[in-house]
């Protein structure tokens, strides 16, 4: 699928961004909205009345999405997954904290570049291996990023949901596709957003994220009108269907033109291409007005404002009426579509839980605040217990002191503490965890070294329990934490890399990331029987036999290049770098590596050339540095040096100098 970057509209999805911006065209949205004018205007205290009031306890920072926070994963992992359908798998999945995982899904209903979903884990994802968990589906707006959802980038849903125990999964992407399957391709976009969220997602959750069958889908604006056709057009799939200021009646006189006008000022794409001509059965296909009556066997949620200015609007100069128009208009149509839908359900016989709220505009504190108001019907739904819907825990002892210690890292805890390695015990919390046990304490990890250390196993890892918490180096560029068999080490170039102990030994001899090696910028990987560990400049190898040497700078470069030992030839180092006048070199198996300003690095073997050169005073001899590496041609062996060269040729060594 070719991803595009949705234009900037009154439409949008965060419409605090765009106060002073044109107005949506009247001409287009004149018939749909004319009706929503007529909704009566409440007086400022009414509307106020049970409205949504700011909690800092629910509502956590309100983030533009024009405003986009650097999100570093800490590792980027492979997921060969069994059991998905043919031409689906996941190229890769990228940790960005210990419940924050990013998964890039090849599809093969949108294939092209893959299609990148949040999820955020469930409570006891750690502490219950081998539970599976009902999934909340959350949905984006019609300005949909490439980069990120909405739901995380304007909404406290990570926070909100850390103790709960379901996945919530957000597909990221989607600007202005109502997450349908676009009857013609565009401009090189061709939307099957239905596919891939139907017949090809549920099997990537299941595999490999320990989802069930449970399933509540949710959405706002373009989405809530996505949702409801989603679980229409498959009856049973999902439990829970929640539409936030959802469009919920799409073939009323004007809302086709309507919609045309926000697909096409959002991606320049045209609803004909979508579900065909107004009218058409395609269209009548995805009214959820007309499908309402597939919803009997689903719990649906219904939410709406009315476009009065609530309490986190502005107030304009009609009291009641919020200084952003658009932001009125958008949700005044939600309203009217939405209660359309309801007249309509209630035809059909199917029950909905509707909360049309007296006040409240197309923004996202409205949604965050639904959002909050739709889990208790959700967790109903699925049946869950008290304690699957929120967090009853307590840090006790050790635990406790540490928790309390580092409480603005952490937050509160999600669970209880329960057992671990060794006799060993850990805790969750909202940002991280405690381990303890007794040979090392109680120690929390958090942020991204937190992340990474969940992802490899926790105590469960070739590392350990920690032993110290977050440390700061390099001037504040840099973090890590001990543990019991080697650390991790975190800057926003490298990400969070482990290192075992015997190589943090070599790295130390060069002073650590304050020497020429600088930090770590990846995991150690198996070579050729040993293992070898990259840094920012430099490279730190152990041999078969355990023994570890680092090499640096160019050198290192040439030996990375070269492939490491067997595919350079020259085997693993048997030093480190070694400073001579005028350069330096590295001594391995089978050879060398020199360096100097003027020549570059070089290879030589350890062959007759080799002695022929020292016999000269190697490099401080006459012939100098090497000036390339060794190599053979037509039976001739040959280095050319500063001064000259030397051959082997037929088994005898020619020295040709050239002083």
């Amino acid at each position: 699928m070719k991803p595009f970057a949705a234009k900037k509209s009154p439409w949008a999805r965060d419409t605090r961004g765009i106060r002073g911006a044109r107005r949506v065209t009247t001409a287009v949205l004149a018939l749909p909205l004319s009706v929503a004018v007529a909704l009566p205007l409440a007086s400022p205290a009414a509307a106020q009345e049970n409205a949504p009031q700011p909690n800092p306890s629910i509502f956590g920072d309100i983030v533009d999405p024009d405003s986009v926070p650097e999100r570093i994963p800490q590792s980027i992992d492979d997921q060969d997954l069994p059991g998905l359908p043919d031409g689906v798998s996941v190229e890769k999945v990228e940790w960005l904290t210990d419940r924050w995982a990013n998964v890039y899904i090849n599809s093969a209903a949108m294939p092209g570049e893959p299609v990148k979903v949040q999820i955020l884990l469930a409570r006891d994802w750690y502490n219950q291996p081998d539970k599976t968990f009902p999934s909340v589906w959350a949905l984006d707006g019609m300005r949909a990023r490439n980069d990120e959802s909405g739901w995380t980038l304007s909404t406290n849903i990570a926070q909100y949901y850390a103790d709960k125990n379901v996945n919530v999964v957000m597909p990221v992407g989607g600007a202005g596709s109502f997450y349908t399957d676009w009857d013609k391709e565009q401009n090189g976009v061709n939307y099957k957003w239905e596919s891939f969220l139907i017949n090809e997602l549920p099997a990537v959750l299941r595999e490999g994220w320990r989802t069930n069958e449970q399933r509540a889908i949710t959405g706002l604006s373009m989405s809530g009108t996505a949702a409801v056709n989603l679980a229409a057009h498959n009856p049973g799939m999902f439990q829970f269907v929640g539409s936030f200021s959802g469009y919920l009646d799409t073939t009323s006189f004007g809302m086709p033109m309507a919609i045309d006008y926000a697909i096409n000022d959002t991606s320049g794409l045209s609803a004909t291409n979508m579900w065909g001509p107004y009218g058409s059965q395609r269209w009548n296909e995805n009214d959820p007005k007309q499908q309402v009556d597939k919803l009997k066997d689903s719990t649906v949620y219904v939410s709406s404002g009315n476009g009065n200015a609530g309490a986190y609007d502005v107030q304009g100069q009609i009291p009641g009426f919020p200084a952003n128009p658009a932001a009125w208009g958008l949700e005044a149509l939600a309203n009217l579509t939405s209660r359309n839908f309801v007249s309509a359900a209630k035809k059909s016989g199917v029950e909905v839980i509707e909360k049309f709220r007296p006040s409240g505009t197309h923004d996202w504190p409205y949604w965050q605040y639904e959002m909050t108001q739709a889990w208790p019907y959700m967790a109903k739904t699925f049946g869950l217990s008290e304690e699957d819907t929120g967090a009853t825990c307590a840090p006790v002892g050790d635990i406790a002191k540490t928790a309390d210690k580092y409480r603005t890292q952490l937050g509160t805890c999600i669970t209880n503490e329960y057992d671990a390695k060794d006799g060993g015990k850990v805790q969750d919390f909202r940002n991280g965890r405690v381990w303890w046990k007794p040979s090392t304490g109680a120690h929390a990890t958090w942020g991204r070294i937190s992340a990474r250390y969940s992802e490899m196993g926790g105590a469960d890892s070739w590392l350990g329990y920690p032993t110290s918490e977050e440390i700061t180096i390099a001037n504040g560029r840099g973090r890590f934490v001990n543990f019991e068999n080697g650390a991790i080490y975190w800057t926003p170039e490298t990400g969070a890399v482990p290192v075992k102990k015997d190589i943090i030994d070599a790295w130390g001899r060069t002073k650590w990331e304050t020497g020429p090696l600088g930090f770590p910028t990846e995991a150690a990987a198996d070579i050729d029987g040993g293992q070898w560990q990259k840094f920012e400049n430099g490279v730190i190898v152990r041999n078969k036999d355990g023994k570890v040497q680092y090499v640096q700078g160019v050198i290192a470069n040439k030996y990375i290049e070269a492939g490491g030992p067997s595919k350079s030839g020259l085997g693993f180092p048997t030093s480190d770098e070694i400073g001579i006048r005028g350069g330096a070199f590295s001594t391995f198996d089978d050879g060398n590596i020199y360096w100097s300003a003027a020549t570059g690095a070089h290879s030589i073997s350890r062959s007759e050339i080799f002695k022929a050169w020292g016999e000269e005073g190697y490099e401080q001899g006459k012939f100098g540095f090497p000036t390339s590496d060794e190599t053979e041609e037509n039976g001739v062996r040959k280095v050319t040096f500063q001064h000259g060269e030397i051959r082997m040729v037929n088994g005898n060594i020619e020295k040709d100098y050239k002083g």
